[in-house]
C-alpha cells in the first residue's frame, strides 16, 4: 500500500504541474523497471514513461504516457467470417489477469507480460497479451480467441477505442501507410481525413476511385503533431498469419481526439478451437518520426532486414528508355556505353525489365544467358524482372517441371472460378503444389541459371489476393508467405549474389528482399500530382523503411530527361526535382532514360561526383516537417534532410509549384544542430559554396526549383556561384515581341520577355540580349515560361552569339523547356540571340542567363549544312539502311544533331530506330562499329527535327572517314513508305565532306546515290 500510494501522490504532482503549465502535459516520465500490480479489478502496470489498467468489471483500459491518457476504455473484440456481429470483451464474463516476465524475446530487458483472460458468457475465451519493457516507449500486443468448437474468424482486434489522445499539439495530423505501393502514404488534419484510393486486393476491370478517405491505414499508422512532434505510432509487430490494419476515425474538432483508433488483423480467415492474432506495436515517442524509426527496428526483430552487404544498386534499367522496345540491339550497345562513360563513376548494374527482346532466332533462355555473358564481360553486373504470381499462360498449358495445368493452380473464387486480377492475369494458388513448383521454376530458370546479379520481382501484391485456396486452412498473407519464401529462398542458395528488389508489393512483410519500391510508377500521375511529385512524397513519407525493413529504398528509376516523351520529355527543373527525390531517398539509383540522347545539362545530374556520393551512401533524408500531401493534396514537402556519415547535414530543398516562387527558411536546430554554431553551406547541383551562416538560412526558390545544400562545420574551397552577365542589361526582340511583349526583368534581374497579345507567325523569332560589351562567355540558360510541359511552345531553336559582323550559331535543338543550361567553349562576345526556328505557338522567355564560368567548356557548332532547304523520306525498315559519310576536323565527336522523324499514320514502327556511328574504309563501306543508339517509336517528332544523339567518342582518325548509318531491322516491309522512319536530304550537294550511301541488303554492300550529290541533313559539334 506505501509503494501505491507514492505512485498515486507522484500521479497528482504531474497533474499539479501540469495545469500550472511548468511539464508539457505528453512529456512521459524516465523509464523505470516494469511493475504490474491488482488492486480488487484494476490491473495496473508502468514503465515509468507508459502506463496501462484494465478494467476486470468491464472488459476496458487505458493507455497513457505521462499524464496523457492516449487510449480510453479500449476493449478487445472478434467477428466470426459470415456474421456482422462483433463479440467483444465487454460483453457478459469472467475476467481474470495474470503476468510474467517476457524473457530474453529480443524486444527489451525486464520485460514483463500482461494475460487478461475474457471468458465469456457466451462460450468463447479472448486472452488480450500485453508486453512492457523497462527501456521502450512502446508496448506489444496480440490476442487469442478459444472456443470450445471450431469458428472461422475473420477479424481480430486487439486494441479499439472510441478515442486517441496525443495531449498538446497545435497542429495534429495523422500519418497513413498504403495497403500496397500502388497507393500512396498519406499525410491530414486529424479532423479533415480529405480522400484517398483507399485501395485494396483490386479485381480485373473495377475501376480506382478518388473519395472519402475511409480511415484504414496498413500496416502502420501514426498520429502527431507537426509543432512539438509528439505522437503515437502504432502498427504490426509480426505478419506471419494476417494482414494488418489500423482505423483511424476523423477527430471531432481542429486539433481534437480522434473519434475512433484500433488496430486489427483482417484478409481472408482462420479456423480452430483456438484462433489468435498476430503483434501489434502500440508507442507514444516525443519525436514520431524516431517512434516510426523505432517501428522498423521492432518489426525487424521477429522478422530480420534481409541484409546486403554489397554496394548500393547503381545503374541502367530497360523500362522508361525503351518500354516494350528493349532489343539485344539496343541493350548490347548501350552496356557498352556505360562501361566507357558510366562505369568508372560507379554505375555497374545493367538491367533488363519488362520485353526483353533478343535475337529473333534464339529461344529467351539464349538470349538471357547471352545478355549476362556480354554485361559480366564488361565487368559489370546484369538485372532482370519477373511478375511470379501472375499467370501469362492459357489456363489449358501445362505448368513447367508439372503434370498441373495452369487452370489448376490458378486461385478462385467462393463459386470454384478463376480470379482474375487487376492487371487482367490468373493468379498464381502458392498454396498449390503445381504453383509453388513453377514459382520455383521461374527462379531458377529465368533468374539463378542465366547468371543473373539483380532480380525485380513485379506485381507481387497479387500473391496477398484472398480467395478459396488449394489449402483451405490457408488465407492470402500465408499464401503470400509461401510464394516468397519460395523466391527468396531459391534466390539466396544461387552461386552468385543476387540482390532482390520487390515492386508493386505491400510494405510488410519484408524479410524477403533487400529492397523495396516506395511508390508506384514515375509516369503515373495522380489526381493533382505529377508522377514525380507523388514519387516524391512517397520517398519522404518512407524514410523510415531504409535500413529497418529493408537494405535500401527504391524511389523508383531516374530519367533527368525522359527521352522517350519526344517534345513532352522533362525539363530541367522537374529531373533536378526527381533526382533531390531519388538520392535523398534511399539507396537505389538506376538510370531509366535513354542515355546516349541525354542533353549534356541533365547528364551532370547523371555525373555529380556530390551526388553519387550520397546516393553510394544509402542513406534516405526524413521530412523537416511533414506537409498534408495525398489525403489534402498539398504539396510534397520542401525540405527533406539527412546526416551524412562525417556529421554533415544534407538537405533536399524543392519548389513543387511549378508557376510560382517559393520561399523557404531551414532553422538549424530542428537538423539537430547547434542554433550557435557557424555553418558552412554548399550546393551540390552547382558545386559552388553558398556561404557561412548561424541559426537559420533562407532563400527563395524558383518555380520548379530544387537544390541540395550541405551544412558543415569545415570551410569549403568550392567557388561562389558565378555572376550572371545578363543582369540589368537589355533586350530587343523581333516584330512579334516588339509589338507585344515587354523586355522586362525577371525574378533575378536578368532578361525576360513575356508575350501579352501580338499576332504573327511564332516562327523565326528571336531574343537578342546585348551585354554593351565585348565579354568572354561561356554558359548561357534559357528557361521557357509556361506552368508544365503542356503549356511550353518552342520547338526547335537556335542560341547565336555576336562576332562583330555577323550571329554564329552555338547550339541547335529540339524542346527548350522551363530551364535549358548551354555551356561551351568561351567566346567573346557583345551580344547572345535566341532565335526561335519553329514554335507550336507564340513563344514566351521566362528568362535568359548568361555567364563565364572559370574553366568550363563544352560544345559547339563545327561542321552544319542544316540551313540548306531540304526534302524529307520514310523508308528506313527491314534491309533498307540509309548513311552519311562525313569527315572530322578533330579527334572528337562528342554530339550529332540528326534530321529525322516518324512517318506515324495507323501505328508505330515495329522496330526501334537505331543510329549507328561506324569508321569507313578507302571505299567507303563500314569496317568498324563505333557507337550504336536505338530510339523506341513512341514520340519521335512527326516532321523532320534536329535529334541530338552523343556519341562522345574520342581519339578518333581526322585522316579517316566516317558514316552515320540509319536503320530499323525489325519495321517490316510492307510496300509502304507509311508507319516507318524517315529523314531530311537534299540532292544539291550540301555537305562537301561527304554523301550519302543506300544499302538494301541489310548493311551488308553499298551505292552512292545521286552521283554522290546526295547529303543527309545533320550538324556536327566540337
Amino acid at each position: 500500500m506505501m509503494q501505491e500510494s507514492r505512485k498515486m501522490i507522484q500521479a497528482m504532482l504531474v497533474f499539479v504541474l501540469v495545469l500550472a503549465g511548468l511539464v508539457p502535459s505528453a512529456a512521459p516520465a524516465a523509464a523505470s523497471a516494469v511493475t504490474i500490480s491488482q488492486t480488487g479489478t484494476i490491473v495496473s502496470a508502468t514503465n515509468g514513461s507508459l502506463t496501462l489498467t484494465y478494467d476486470l468489471a468491464n472488459g476496458k483500459g487505458n493507455f497513457s504516457a505521462g499524464s496523457t491518457v492516449i487510449l480510453s476504455d479500449f476493449y478487445s473484440d472478434y467477428s466470426v467470417a459470415g456474421s456482422s456481429t462483433r463479440i467483444s470483451s465487454t460483453d457478459p464474463a469472467t475476467r481474470t489477469a495474470s503476468w510474467a516476465a517476457t524473457g530474453n524475446d529480443g524486444y527489451g530487458s525486464n520485460g514483463q507480460r500482461l494475460t487478461i483472460t475474457n471468458q465469456l458468457n457466451s462460450g468463447s475465451t479472448i486472452i488480450l497479451r500485453i508486453s512492457m519493457y523497462e527501456d521502450k516507449s512502446y508496448i506489444l500486443t496480440d490476442m487469442t480467441v478459444n472456443n470450445g468448437t471450431s469458428q472461422s474468424i475473420d477479424f481480430l482486434e486487439p486494441i479499439a477505442a472510441n478515442n486517441l489522445n496525443i495531449g498538446a499539439g497545435s497542429d495534429k495530423r495523422i500519418y497513413t501507410t498504403p495497403y500496397t505501393n500502388n497507393y500512396d502514404f498519406g499525410v491530414a488534419p486529424v479532423n479533415d481525413f480529405g480522400k484517398s484510393q483507399n485501395g485494396y486486393d483490386r479485381p480485373y476491370g473495377s475501376e480506382e476511385s478518388w473519395s472519402a478517405f475511409n480511415g484504414t491505414s496498413y500496416w502502420v499508422a501514426s498520429v502527431f503533431d507537426n509543432t512539438n512532434k509528439h505522437g503515437v505510432v502504432a502498427g504490426a509487430a509480426t505478419t506471419f498469419n494476417w494482414k494488418s490494419m489500423q482505423y483511424l476515425s476523423q477527430a471531432a474538432t481542429a486539433n481534437g481526439p480522434l473519434t475512433g483508433f484500433s488496430v486489427y488483423n483482417a484478409g481472408g480467415q482462420q479456423s480452430g478451437t483456438s484462433v489468435s492474432s498476430d503483434q501489434f506495436f502500440l508507442g507514444y515517442f516525443d519525436d514520431y518520426q524516431q517512434g516510426l524509426e523505432t517501428f522498423g527496428r521492432t518489426y525487424a526483430i521477429a522478422e530480420p532486414k534481409l541484409e546486403w552487404n554489397d554496394d548500393v544498386p547503381i545503374g541502367f534499367n530497360t523500362w522508361y528508355a525503351y518500354y516494350a522496345y528493349p532489343t539485344a540491339d539496343a541493350m548490347f550497345p548501350m552496356t557498352d556505353y556505360f562501361e566507357e562513360h558510366l562505369k568508372p563513376l560507379g554505375y555497374n548494374y545493367m538491367n533488363l525489365d519488362c520485353c526483353y527482346q533478343g535475337v529473333e532466332n534464339k529461344t529467351d533462355l539464349e538470349n538471357l544467358d547471352d545478355f549476362v555473358a556480354y554485361v559480366h564481360g564488361k565487368g559489370m553486373k546484369a538485372g532482370t524482372y519477373s511478375a511470379p504470381f501472375a499467370i501469362f499462360d492459357e489456363l489449358t498449358a501445362t505448368v513447367p517441371t508439372t503434370s498441373y495445368t495452369f487452370g489448376e493452380i490458378a486461385l478462385k473464387d467462393a463459386s470454384g472460378n478463376p480470379i482474375k486480377s487487376y492487371i487482367n492475369t490468373y493468379i498464381v494458388d502458392a498454396t498449390h503444389p503445381g504453383g509453388q513448383a513453377y514459382i520455383a521454376w521461374i527462379m531458377d530458370t529465368y533468374h539463378v541459371k542465366p547468371g543473373f546479379d539483380y532480380v525485380k520481382l513485379d506485381f507481387i501484391d497479387l500473391g496477398m489476393y484472398d480467395g478459396k485456396f488449394y489449402d483451405t486452412t490457408k488465407n492470402g498473407m500465408q499464401a503470400y508467405r509461401i510464394g516468397m519464401q519460395i523466391m527468396r529462398d531459391a534466390l539466396l542458395a544461387a552461386p552468385q549474389d543476387i540482390y532482390i528488389n520487390e515492386s508493386i508489393a505491400p510494405l510488410l512483410p519484408s524479410g524477403y528482399a533487400h529492397g523495396r519500391r516506395t511508390g508506384v510508377d514515375t509516369t503515373i500521375g495522380l489526381e493533382s500530382y505529377p508522377g514525380i511529385e507523388r514519387q516524391a512524397f512517397n520517398a519522404a513519407a518512407s524514410w523510415w523503411t531504409n535500413d529497418t525493413l529493408y537494405a535500401y529504398n527504391d524511389v523508383d528509376m531516374i530519367f533527368p530527361e525522359s527521352v522517350i516523351n519526344g517534345f513532352d520529355k522533362i525539363t530541367l527543373n522537374e529531373g533536378t526535382l526527381l533526382s533531390t527525390a531519388i538520392a535523398l531517398g534511399g539507396g537505389h539509383w538506376l538510370i531509366g532514360d535513354n542515355v546516349p540522347f541525354i542533353s549534356e545539362d541533365r547528364m551532370a545530374i547523371l555525373r555529380n561526383a556530390g551526388l553519387l556520393d550520397l546516393v553510394k551512401k544509402g542513406g534516405a533524408a526524413k521530412p523537416v516537417k511533414m506537409s498534408n500531401f495525398y489525403h489534402k493534396l498539398e504539396h510534397s514537402p520542401i525540405a527533406i534532410y539527412l546526416t551524412d556519415t562525417n556529421g554533415d547535414r544534407i538537405v533536399g530543398l524543392s519548389n513543387w509549384d511549378m508557376n510560382n516562387s517559393a520561399p523557404v527558411s531551414l532553422t538549424f536546430s530542428d537538423l539537430g544542430l547547434n542554433a550557435s554554431t557557424n555553418y558552412t553551406l554548399t550546393e551540390i547541383y552547382s558545386s559552388t559554396k553558398i556561404g557561412q551562416y548561424t541559426g537559420s538560412y533562407s532563400r527563395t526558390l524558383k518555380p520548379g526549383e530544387s537544390i541540395i545544400v550541405r551544412i558543415s562545420e569545415q570551410p569549403s574551397s568550392l567557388p561562389t556561384a558565378p555572376v550572371n552577365l545578363a543582369l540589368g542589361k537589355t533586350a530587343s526582340a523581333s516584330s512579334i515581341w516588339s509589338s507585344g511583349y515587354d523586355a522586362a526583368k525577371a525574378i533575378d534581374g536578368s532578361v525576360s520577355t513575356r508575350w501579352s497579345g501580338a499576332s504573327g507567325t511564332a516562327n523565326d523569332q528571336w531574343l537578342e540580349v546585348n551585354l554593351g560589351a565585348a565579354t568572354n562567355v561561356n554558359r548561357v540558360a534559357v528557361s521557357e515560361y509556361g506552368s508544365g510541359n503542356q503549356s511550353f511552345q518552342i520547338d526547335t531553336y537556335t542560341l547565336q552569339y555576336w562576332n562583330g559582323s555577323a550571329y554564329v550559331n552555338l547550339t541547335k535543338g529540339f524542346t527548350l523547356g522551363d530551364r535549358r543550361v548551354f555551356d561551351f567553349p568561351t567566346v567573346n562576345t557583345s551580344k547572345i540571340r535566341l532565335y526561335i526556328n519553329k514554335a507550336r505557338f507564340i513563344p514566351s522567355i521566362q528568362e535568359i542567363e548568361i555567364y563565364n564560368v572559370p574553366g568550363n567548356t563544352g560544345y559547339r557548332i563545327d561542321q552544319d549544312n542544316s540551313g540548306s532547304s531540304y526534302s524529307t523520306y520514310s523508308d528506313i525498315r527491314d534491309v533498307i539502311q540509309r548513311m552519311q559519310t562525313f569527315t572530322l576536323t578533330q579527334s572528337e565527336l562528342p554530339k550529332m544533331d540528326v534530321y529525322l522523324y516518324e512517318s506515324y499514320v495507323n501505328k508505330v514502327p515495329e522496330d526501334n530506330y537505331y543510329l549507328d556511328i561506324v569508321e569507313l574504309d578507302a571505299s567507303h563501306n563500314p569496317v568498324k562499329k563505333l557507337f550504336s543508339a536505338a530510339l523506341q517509336p513512341n514520340n519521335i517528332p512527326g516532321a523532320a527535327t534536329p535529334y541530338a544523339i552523343y556519341p562522345r567518342l574520342t581519339g578518333l582518325d581526322t585522316s579517316k572517314q566516317y558514316g552515320l548509318i540509319l536503320r530499323s531491322p525489325g519495321s517490316l516491309e510492307d510496300g509502304s513508305t507509311n508507319n516507318k522512319y524517315g529523314f531530311a536530304y537534299s540532292d544539291s550537294n550540301t555537305y562537301a565532306g561527304g554523301f550519302e550511301r543506300l544499302s538494301t541488303d541489310g548493311g551488308l554492300t553499298w551505292t552512292t546515290e545521286n552521283a554522290g550529290n546526295r547529303d543527309l541533313i545533320f550538324t556536327i559539334y566540337k
